[in-house]
């Protein structure tokens, strides 16, 4: 199966970061990895602004797992398996696929913002909560981590003791997903602790899944999939507070594609939860109206 455009975007980063951070990647040895698959090499007359992502923007899916090997030291097995991370069933299809890390005394709380991330188009994978019965729950786990496209901590007195939580975090840093701390409230310890991460004890559930929603928002390789997401979390709504709550960050959005227009009256006409509901409609009819849209929309079918 091809590398999703998600994907080859990431493990791209990944290795610019990479190469930015360690210093043994130093201008001869880059210029070698890029010979040994016969790219272009940096610098050189003309194209002294030649970056190693110009280098690397054509080639073919396996000689960038190949280099995204030997950058980063990570096994192949770990970018191919972001492609094939839609035929897990520890995922949701087409959301954004992010580990929630926290100790199992705290499951409930963690669940909660699981839940509110649901609604904004995020996946947030809780362990015991995520996984299917009558399957090996480390096998779960373990796979949730090689096919998750971020991860969030939720750092509390436990899951400093936890050898799992310290785990996790591992696998994360190993793997060089986009990662983020919630303290909760307790500062993470290694690696990880570092950074200035932002203070959650006073928080609730939808403050600190707010959190999260904005962090990953920042970053341009989930823009396409948030929007997706949100998509399919609104065919999904069972109840017209969700499907409300979904359409209110549906109409944040700057604009849809064509196709995406489709998608959103389709789910209008199909999902009654969407269409009978006056909370949708008070968040789409504004949004529909700035983009010159006909409201209620076309049934596209």
């Amino acid at each position: 199966m091809p590398l999703a455009a998600r994907d080859r975007f990431m493990l791209k980063r990944q290795m610019v970061d990479a190469l930015d951070q360690n210093p043994d990647w130093d201008f001869r040895r880059t210029n070698m990895l890029l010979g040994e698959f016969d790219c272009t090499p940096l610098g050189g007359y003309g194209n002294e602004d030649f970056l190693f992502e110009d280098s690397i923007r054509n080639v073919s899916d396996a000689v960038l797992i190949e280099m995204y090997s030997l950058v980063t030291g990570a096994e192949p097995v770990d970018a191919v398996a972001q492609s094939h991370a839609s035929d897990s069933s520890v995922w949701k299809s087409g959301y954004v696929r992010v580990f929630l890390s926290h100790s199992a005394q705290h499951k409930r709380f963690v669940g909660q913002v699981a839940d509110e991330l649901a609604v904004s188009g995020i996946h947030g994978f809780v362990a015991h909560d995520t996984m299917e019965y009558e399957q090996p729950w480390q096998d779960q786990i373990e796979q949730g981590l090689r096919t998750m496209q971020a991860f969030v901590a939720i750092t509390h007195p436990e899951f400093l003791a936890s050898p799992w939580c310290q785990q996790e975090v591992g696998w994360a840093l190993g793997r060089g997903v986009p990662r983020y701390v919630v303290r909760y409230p307790s500062d993470p310890v290694g690696f990880v602790g570092r950074t200035q991460w932002p203070q959650g004890a006073e928080l609730d559930h939808r403050e600190v899944a707010s959190l999260i929603l904005e962090w990953v928002s920042r970053m341009p390789e989930f823009s396409d999939q948030i929007v997706d997401g949100l998509l399919a979390a609104l065919s999904r709504a069972q109840n017209y507070i969700d499907a409300g709550a979904t359409a209110k960050r549906i109409a944040t959005i700057d604009t849809l594609t064509p196709s995406q227009w489709n998608q959103l009256a389709s789910i209008w006409h199909t999902n009654d939860q969407v269409g009978r509901a006056g909370l949708v409609g008070r968040a789409l009819a504004p949004y529909y109206s700035s983009h010159g849209q006909t409201w209620p929309p076309l049934n596209p079918a």
